[in-house]
């Protein structure tokens, strides 16, 4: 009888974790809630698709051509680069500056 609680406990520490988890790293797809955006991007990441903003002029960010097989783009309020096919996280530039009205 104690055997079976224990694995009942041990169960749902496990689902709180996990929902947990998906929680703070705005995996949404299960619940269908709009993603948050990354708060720190991470080398190696993926980001969803709907949390990366590619740049499209780079002057305005001071930035030199497009690496061959990457991409600029804004991801969680930092400038990275990305690779052109995977979306993965290659580098992290710089965090962008608070724009003030």
């Amino acid at each position: 009888m104690i055997r079976r609680h224990v694995i009942m406990a041990g169960a749902m520490a496990a689902c709180a974790w996990l929902s947990f988890a998906t929680i703070i790293s705005g995996q949404t797809e299960a619940t269908g809630l709009s993603p948050q955006p990354a708060a720190i991007p991470v080398v190696g990441d993926t980001p969803l698709p709907a949390q990366v903003r590619l740049i499209k002029n780079l002057g305005t960010f001071g930035l030199g051509p497009d690496l061959p097989g990457s991409r600029y783009a804004i991801v969680g309020k930092h400038l990275v680069r990305i690779d052109a096919e995977s979306g993965q996280i290659l580098s992290i530039l710089r965090p962008l500056p608070e724009l003030k009205d």
